[in-house]
């Protein structure tokens, strides 16, 4: 495996932010402090429970992110790619466009290191030897 390229690094700090506006969002749902939500509890706890599931998925994908592999990588871009559509299911503000700003850059950031995230393994050479 060679060097992590620095646009790697860049992607995993994205992916980072991604995760903390997911534990934010969930954590301003609970204690409902979100000022545009309906006054309807279980549609909060669906919510906040969403959030954190998102949050999770997106720390166990990091995890595996971090050394190539073929399965993380092209999960990663579905969940980030749904994402950023489900983004446009909402009233679209500025903070709407920023959230898709930080779903968009670490898809772009993938594709552009794909070779990285989709080299074979050592042991796979190993293996085929």
């Amino acid at each position: 495996m060679t060097n992590r390229p620095v646009s790697v690094t860049v992607t995993f700090a994205f992916i980072l932010l991604n995760i903390l506006v997911w534990l934010a969002f969930g954590i301003i749902v609970a204690i409902n402090a979100h000022p545009n939500l309906p006054d309807i509890p279980i549609m909060k706890v669906i919510m906040t429970i969403l959030s954190f599931a998102v949050a999770g998925i997106m720390v166990g994908l990091f995890i595996l992110l971090r050394k190539p592999n073929q399965v993380a990588y092209f999960l990663t871009l579905a969940v980030l790619g749904v994402i950023s559509l489900l983004t446009f299911f909402d009233d679209v503000g500025w903070i709407d466009l920023l959230f898709l700003a930080i779903n968009i850059v670490p898809v772009i950031l993938l594709i552009k290191d794909r070779t990285w995230y989709l080299e074979p393994s050592k042991s796979n050479q190993l293996k085929s030897v």
